[in-house]
């Protein structure tokens, strides 16, 4: 279909024309607003001029549209969608005029875009990207429901300049936003953590009826081995669903000191974490050690969002690991655990998003 005529409640976005050439070049000239985009900035308004004559309005592959306030009558701006055909996915861009920057014009514009891709074009997947230099065309990105997916890079179109990026992806249902797996096997340092078998009840038992290792988990103390292999038991069937995530924490895969595992999660967003280790392993980092690659591999190969977890305000050594894990603090619960014989206490919450682990682990 032709690029259409979209309206905004101070904007109009119509598809560009020749005409259009002195108003382009003041943003397309303009090295401020080119910084980050992958063509050089325009020479004269005769670079404006071919390019603008380049565009074909009718192809089905682009729409290019040029933003006009409608306060002046001037146009403030140009953006619109590009097929990417290896990755079957529209993209989104945009620029602005400098005078116009941080006005809303730019999330103003973008929504309408991609609202118009979702309505009118029925499209389920958008993507963008932006400079990691460049953050507040992040915010942009974001405001139109656009979800970090990683970190990547991209090239001037000639070449010159080579960028590392931030790349952002909207999908209609979510789901390709994570990739589940399963339980795998993952090796650290001095730890290795596997799914749980038949026959660890009795090392469990061993951790499981220690008051200290117990006292802020779900579960109550273990008085007997049956209850350990009665939680064994669902552990395992647990590992029947690919979206089930529940390691053993062992030093050469045989005996288990400890457990690690996502206690919830939404599907396709963020995951609730949860962890205990037997008293002799205390203070030595391995609960840290053990939780950076579980976090590892929910961010980069099951592509969760977000994780968060929480611990009794009593207990802070629990929370030491999450500073560590870089968690943010995010408030306190009351009274949010209760266990019979313990009574109520608070807790103190902790997330990370995608974004930031990738950050820190630079």
């Amino acid at each position: 279909m032709k690029t259409p005529i979209l309206e905004t409640e101070r904007l109009l976005l119509r598809p560009l024309s020749p005409a259009d050439a002195p108003a382009v070049f003041a943003c397309a000239g303009d090295e401020r607003v080119t910084r980050y985009m992958s063509y050089k900035r325009h020479e004269t308004t005769a670079d404006t001029l071919e390019w603008l004559q380049s565009l074909d309005n009718d192809s089905g592959t682009s729409y290019d549209f040029g933003f006009i306030e409608k306060a002046s009558g001037e146009l403030i701006g140009v953006g619109g969608l590009y097929w990417e055909a290896e990755k079957q996915q529209w993209r989104l861009g945009y620029y602005l005029r400098h005078d116009r920057w941080h006005r809303g014009f730019a999330t103003e514009a973008a929504l309408k875009i991609v609202q118009f891709a979702k309505e009118t074009l029925h499209e389920t997947r958008i993507g963008s990207c932006h400079a990691v230099e460049n953050p507040r065309s992040g915010q942009v990105i974001r405001n139109c429901g656009l979800v970090f997916t990683g970190y990547g890079t991209y090239e001037k179109l000639d070449g010159s300049e080579r960028f590392r990026c931030k790349e952002y992806l909207w999908t209609k249902t979510g789901e390709e936003l994570t990739h589940h797996k399963g339980t795998q096997v993952l090796h650290t340092d001095r730890l290795v953590l596997r799914r749980f078998c038949e026959t660890d009840a009795a090392d469990i038992f061993a951790w499981a009826a220690n008051p200290a290792v117990t006292r802020y988990v779900s579960y109550q103390t273990h008085r007997s081995i049956a209850d350990s292999e009665k939680i064994l038991q669902f552990w395992l069937d647990g590992y029947k669903r690919e979206d089930n995530y529940n390691w053993a924490i062992t030093f050469d895969g045989k005996k288990v000191v400890g457990q690690i595992s996502v206690t919830e999660h939404d599907g396709v967003w963020d995951a609730g974490m949860g962890w205990q280790i037997d008293k002799p392993y205390w203070n030595r980092g391995y609960m840290t050690e053990a939780a950076r690659a579980v976090f590892e591999y929910l961010f980069c190969e099951v592509c969760f969002h977000r994780i968060y977890s929480g611990h009794d305000t009593r207990n802070p050594a629990s929370g030491k690991v999450m500073q560590k894990l870089g968690m943010a603090p995010e408030g306190i619960a009351r009274q949010h655990y209760y266990k019979p014989g313990f009574g109520t206490g608070d807790a103190q919450k902790y997330g990370i998003l995608k974004e930031d682990w990738l950050d820190n682990r630079r």
